[in-house]
């Protein structure tokens, strides 16, 4: 079936392989935030574990919307664990990590995303594809506003 939703599908095909390399990247640090959610120890155990489980189930949230946007342009999603891992740019960790060293992978994570992500979106805008503009901008704000929760644990108090 032709879809006719104003996008070239030149375009369509372009963006969706984009939206693709996000998908995995998005993926891969989900499983990982919530390895990290699990395997934590440190004193600060409780708030490092309910702050992490709140990131992956938005992450979570994240991955479906990129997953179907990628559908509604009409190409076919990656889904599986191979294809993530072929995909991504980020690498994977195991749990074996003090909390703070889990707390600076991931805002290296998020930050990479963020400047990724923010390339996208200039693309998508130059491309005419409004929709995947907007669904980045959203992914955008939730990697920036993480990154800074994720620093903010790793700052020093001076006077």
């Amino acid at each position: 079936m032709v879809i006719q939703i104003g996008i070239d599908e030149n375009i369509r095909r372009q963006m969706s392989q984009n939206l693709g390399l996000i998908l995995a990247d998005t993926y891969i640090l989900y499983t990982k935030t919530q390895n990290f959610h699990w395997n934590v120890i440190d004193p600060r155990f409780h708030s490092l574990h309910v702050f992490w489980e709140k990131q992956y189930e938005e992450l979570a949230e994240g991955i479906d919307d990129i997953a179907e946007r990628i559908r509604i342009l009409g190409e076919r999603s990656p889904g599986s664990l191979k294809q993530f891992l072929d995909m991504t740019s980020l690498n994977e960790s195991d749990g074996d990590l003090s909390g703070d060293e889990m707390l600076e992978v991931l805002l290296n994570d998020h930050e990479t995303l963020c400047r990724f992500i923010r390339e996208r979106i200039a693309l998508a805008s130059k491309l005419g594809d409004e929709g995947t503009a907007d669904l980045l901008i959203q992914r955008l704000r939730f990697h920036e506003k993480t990154a800074w929760m994720l620093r903010s644990h790793l700052l020093t108090v001076t006077n």
